[in-house]
């Protein structure tokens, strides 16, 4: 465990946890792409938070100096992926009893969403939760997203605990 937390260590760490979300998005895209599996709509808003994620995470490094932004970031990493967790816990949970998503609120929610028209090709969703796709290195899509968050939320919250107790110099 780490000492103390110095402004580059911050700024280190919240990078990471941004490329980290980057490299995700694209491996969601090869998939969609290369791969032809279609993402369904909770899919799509877990990719959402992953961008979310990303872009706090940069913002993050651009602040990396200041103890309060460092700790306003984390928390809201830690927020975000409280959400993708949820969304990832509920597409893994729902897992074989899911027959559609396109037609209720969900699919409703995400196509309502203006940054659809803005980008269809990167946030539409044109598969239904109940498509199966083959496992990756043995475990769902929706698993490995779920431990993903699970390990953002784990980084947010050490980096809250250790921001807070006055760990960067």
């Amino acid at each position: 465990m780490l000492s103390r937390l110095t402004p580059s260590t911050v700024r280190w760490i919240f990078a990471s946890v941004s490329a980290i979300c980057a490299a995700l998005l694209a491996f969601g895209y090869f998939l969609q792409y290369g791969a032809g599996q279609q993402p369904c709509p909770l899919c799509i808003l877990q990719r959402y938070v992953y961008l979310a994620i990303s872009i706090v995470g940069v913002v993050a490094v651009a602040i990396g100096h200041s103890r309060i932004g460092a700790r306003i970031c984390a928390g809201v990493i830690a927020s975000f992926t409280v959400i993708g967790a949820a969304l990832a816990a509920w597409q893994v949970g729902k897992g074989d009893s899911m027959t559609n998503c396109l037609g209720d609120p969900v699919g409703d929610f995400v196509y309502g969403l203006p940054m659809r028209s803005w980008w269809p090709e990167f946030l539409a969703a044109y598969g239904g939760c109940a498509d199966k796709h083959p496992p990756i290195l043995g475990l769902s899509a929706p698993l490995w997203s779920l431990i993903w968050f699970t390990v953002f939320l784990t980084v947010g919250v050490y980096m809250l605990r250790r921001l807070r107790n006055g760990a960067q110099d």
